[in-house]
């Protein structure tokens, strides 16, 4: 029979072979994964009168005229097809009122800003680097809503962590891109669907935490970008 400290050496070497079989695995996928960084502008749409939603072509014109583009960025890991991904995109809506100037403060302390948090999976059907790169992608993400600047808000005023309204979504489609060596540009559109399950506050207000108000989830997005593959 195994004395306790017989079961604890052997507890550590197990722990040890566990970390020095991650090290080893982060090393050699690391060496032969792409790290692609990019650059990415969202559009939100709403299905029209009789159901149908915006063509690419018609994304592209609004595109162009900046009607209602979320700006922002992505960083994907990709290793062989599959790629792992965070995004994240914004609109910025400035003071209209002039607020900050009654309190003393600066111009850009009552700003607001919708934003999009995503986290994805694609697959590369050809690779992350072919010169036609039709992927499939999924994920999951939270939209919300909320004052831009709260550091500034904070100096005057009990400002909550927590956004104003939020809410959570799954969003899935596919996307076509153009790669030359260690550049390329893509367009893809996905279908959000917005979660039932509420987000909750990070904080407690007296004691409670509460559910953090609905933010409008769109049903499909059209996103246009260009990337950098190192």
């Amino acid at each position: 029979m195994q004395s306790q400290s017989d079961e604890l050496q052997e507890d550590k070497e197990m722990k040890r072979l566990f970390v020095a079989l991650m090290l080893i695995a982060f090393v050699t996928t690391g060496a032969f994964a792409q790290i692609v960084l990019g650059v990415t502008g969202v559009q939100y749409y709403q299905e029209d009168a009789s159901g149908k939603l915006p063509t690419l072509s018609e994304s592209w014109a609004d595109f162009k005229e900046g009607t209602g583009v979320y700006w922002g960025g992505y960083a994907e890991i990709i290793l062989g097809k599959l790629g792992l991904g965070l995004s994240f995109n914004q609109q910025t809506y400035k003071d209209p009122w002039e607020l900050a100037t009654t309190g003393g403060l600066s111009a850009e302390a009552f700003d607001q800003w919708n934003y999009d948090i995503n986290f994805f999976m694609s697959y590369h059907l050809f690779g992350g680097r072919a010169f036609i790169d039709p992927f499939l992608q999924a994920g999951v993400g939270m939209l919300a809503y909320d004052w831009k600047n709260k550091d500034m808000l904070a100096t005057v005023y009990d400002v909550s962590e927590d956004p104003m309204m939020a809410s959570a979504y799954f969003d899935f489609g596919f996307g076509l891109g153009i790669n030359l060596g260690g550049i390329g540009i893509f367009a893809k559109g996905m279908w959000n669907v917005k979660s039932n399950e509420p987000i909750t506050s990070s904080e407690d207000v007296y004691g409670v935490i509460y559910e953090i108000p609905d933010w409008p989830v769109m049903p499909f997005k059209w996103v246009f970008g260009a990337k950098l593959i190192l």
